[in-house]
């Protein structure tokens, strides 16, 4: 009965887990309480205390779930929030990692790999670094590992909880990330549905999908009631320009592209034809219409993002009709970005910083010796190669025994389609940013990666997998 539970081998993730973070604390890599001031996707903190759920439910830029974590623990815990907030973000790495072990081993039937995979998962500096701040990216990855957990169950037997357990991390992916739209959702639902479409169960299994893209469509049908947008964020617009317009210098200042995306509300003024502020004062002032937020911050809730944004989206589909070229160049460019260590990303510089020399050997992040912009986009394309490698060794290896077989397993087909997504939205809507994203679906690939290595011959033989 141990053994069915691997408490040996769950008992060496959380003892490695605990000595990895104990010393980290040497190289003071502490948690960052006070992104919640500032961070754009975050409501105002006395909304987040005194008015959470009209805060949540008048909220047009962002997905509701990750608001209303942020405002339970702070209205649970008060002024011991922040350490609340550290045991969360601690314990969902730690989880991750256990996640994957039992996943990886119920696939490849072998603990060693399983274990190396986990392991080399935890002890990443981008793992480290990425518990420290208060966003979602290891919660997306949580959901997603629980997903992939309920459907290895799923496939053992077709009951009421696993199916549960199978769609709602999928739900709550959508309404905590705008990234993952509602035809994400049905796309996914649609390919479990056709897997299991010879069960006796199947109709249980449409009957739970189909409630979830209910509760999931009600929130865009609430935007598109309030707010003219059929989306869960108002911002794909300034999204969308950051790459159209990478590089690119518009002089004309009638045009809005002439200015930076995500500036504060009142450079903005002179394009604002319709603003919504009469509209919607009383309704919840403080985040939709006032420009900053707890003091200081720009407050990127403000109603008339709605409008701003809008007109970046027509700019940008302008110039992409016009000048499709650069628009492919600055892609690519994201694309390569996706490869780079997730330690590159911006926002975490100060914390990778202490993590130097462990960051460049075990993430091979080269920008640390960047002195200048140039240098740095250099090391990025540099540091970008090896993750780049190993996902195009993978993906070939999966093609090659897909055509093979003529089959693909249900747990890879959705591993490959979830990668893509996340890559290909990725690139063409963000830029310096994709490294993140990529590492928010990272297990998902070391699923992939634990399958690709059981296949070798010399890692078996290294391993001692064929005794």
């Amino acid at each position: 009965m141990k053994d069915k539970f691997h408490i040996k081998e769950i008992c060496l993730i959380i003892i490695t887990y605990l000595i990895s973070r104990i010393v980290s604390s040497y190289f003071n890599i502490e948690f960052q309480f006070n992104s919640i001031y500032s961070y754009w996707q975050y409501l105002h903190i006395e909304t987040l205390k005194n008015n959470l759920l009209p805060g949540v439910w008048y909220n047009h830029t962002q997905p509701p779930l990750f608001n209303l974590i942020l405002g339970t623990i702070l209205k649970i815990f008060g002024n011991e929030s922040q350490l609340a907030f550290s045991f969360l973000f601690k314990t969902i790495s730690l989880l991750n990692a256990i996640l994957l072990y039992l996943i990886v081993n119920k696939i490849v039937a072998q603990k060693t790999v399983s274990i190396l995979i986990s392991l080399f998962y935890i002890l990443s500096p981008a793992a480290i670094v990425y518990e420290t701040e208060i966003f979602y990216t290891t919660t997306i990855t949580l959901l997603f590992l629980i997903f992939f957990y309920f459907l290895l169950k799923l496939k053992e037997k077709i009951i009421i909880i696993n199916i549960i357990g199978v769609f709602a991390p999928i739900l709550f992916a959508c309404l905590t990330r705008s990234m993952y739209h509602i035809v994400f959702f049905i796309v996914i639902s649609t390919i479990i549905i056709a897997y299991f479409r010879k069960s006796v169960h199947i109709r249980k299994i449409i009957i739970t999908a189909s409630i979830f893209i209910i509760l999931i469509s009600s929130w865009y049908l609430k935007n598109y009631y309030f707010f003219s947008t059929f989306s869960s964020s108002s911002w794909i617009g300034m999204n969308l320009s950051r790459n159209v317009f990478h590089d690119i210098q518009i002089k004309d200042s009638s045009k809005i592209t002439s200015l930076e995306p995500f500036q504060k509300i009142s450079a903005y003024n002179k394009f604002i034809k319709n603003s919504s502020v009469n509209k919607f004062r009383n309704l919840n002032d403080r985040d939709l219409i006032c420009e900053f937020k707890n003091d200081s911050f720009i407050n990127l809730n403000h109603i008339d993002y709605i409008e701003v944004s809008k007109l970046y989206l027509a700019e940008s589909k302008n110039q992409i009709v016009k000048h499709p070229i650069d628009y492919i160049k600055n892609t690519l460019t994201s694309s390569i970005l996706f490869f780079a260590p997730g330690t590159t990303y911006s926002l975490l510089k100060e914390q990778t910083n202490k993590l130097k020399y462990y960051d460049i050997i075990y993430s091979f992040n080269l920008t640390h010796f960047a002195k200048n912009k140039l240098q740095r986009r250099i090391a990025l394309l540099i540091s970008a190669l090896p993750k780049f490698i190993l996902y195009l060794s993978v993906f070939l290896w999966l093609f090659r025994i897909t055509l093979k077989k003529k089959n693909i397993s249900l747990i890879n087909l959705l591993c490959t389609l979830i990668i893509c997504y996340v890559f290909i939205l990725s690139s063409l809507l963000e830029h310096y940013e994709n490294m993140r994203f990529r590492f928010e679906v990272e297990p998902i690939f070391l699923i992939l990666v634990s399958q690709f290595f059981i296949a070798q011959k010399w890692i078996k033989k290294k391993l001692g997998l064929n005794k």
